[in-house]
């Protein structure tokens, strides 16, 4: 498995690739590479990976490129609930895995977590996503914006497309018929450990939410919240990454 790393394109210059001081120690005395082998780098911006031989301490040079799998052509921005520590930095993670272009954190009225986020959580997670990116191959680190209240992100879901909240309670909403029809920019809310409120499923089918199932038996949120997003981009046919798939839907 060759080693992956996002490097913003200031670090690029010609075949020439500068790695900061934190990615030179993750290179040489974590993974101990050593010069002559190589790692992989992207910038975020260009869609291609660039093949790098390490050429001395913190410098490389670019050998070969090949491109990245496409992103998918949904827009799919995640609203999940916060969690503890732990529950949530998973979801990140596996959000980032399955494709997710922006994750904004939700305080609910059974939210255990109820504050936002501090700027020292904020750069964790962002590094979160950064590695989740590096290590699943994908070329655009999702975007992680401001934590809301829910009622400020049905708002905005809302206004920016389709808006499906997944509801332990529900029983004939299916997410095949709530994605019928759907524009490019899609947002999912899964809620916290102890569920939506009934009132506050209420205020997001007012506000032109589509409540759905996703069956019979009760998920823990940090496995519902990726699963939703999955099957999103499933049901759109934008899970695949294959350039016949991707080019057939142009």
């Amino acid at each position: 498995m060759t080693h992956r790393f996002l490097v913003p394109a200031d670090r690029l210059q010609g075949e020439t690739v500068t790695f900061s001081k934190e990615q030179w120690h993750q290179l040489h005395v974590v993974l101990r590479l050593r010069i002559g082998e190589c790692v992989a780098v992207f910038d975020g911006i260009e869609p291609v990976d660039r093949t790098v031989e390490l050429i001395a301490p913190a410098t490389g040079r670019i050998v070969a490129e090949r491109p990245q799998p496409p992103e998918p052509r949904t827009h799919l921005v995640a609203y999940p609930a916060l969690l503890p520590r732990d529950k949530f930095e998973v979801v990140l993670q596996k959000l980032t895995e399955i494709g997710v272009a922006a994750i904004t954190p939700v305080v609910t009225a059974r939210s255990l977590v109820r504050q936002s986020p501090d700027a020292s959580r904020q750069a964790r997670w962002q590094a979160i996503l950064r590695e989740a990116t590096e290590q699943c191959g994908r070329g655009v680190v999702p975007q992680l914006l401001p934590a809301l209240q829910l009622g400020q992100a049905l708002e905005c879901a809302v206004g920016a497309g389709r808006a499906i909240m997944a509801y332990e309670q529900e029983r004939h909403g299916t997410l095949r018929d709530a994605l019928a029809g759907a524009p490019r920019t899609v947002a999912v809310f899964v809620g916290p450990e102890g569920g939506y409120a009934p009132e506050e499923v209420a205020s997001a089918q007012a506000a032109g939410v589509r409540v759905i199932t996703l069956g019979p038996r009760v998920l823990r949120t940090e496995t519902a919240t990726p699963l939703l997003a999955a099957l999103v981009l499933y049901e759109l046919g934008d899970l695949s990454s294959g350039p016949d798939d991707y080019q057939s839907r142009s």
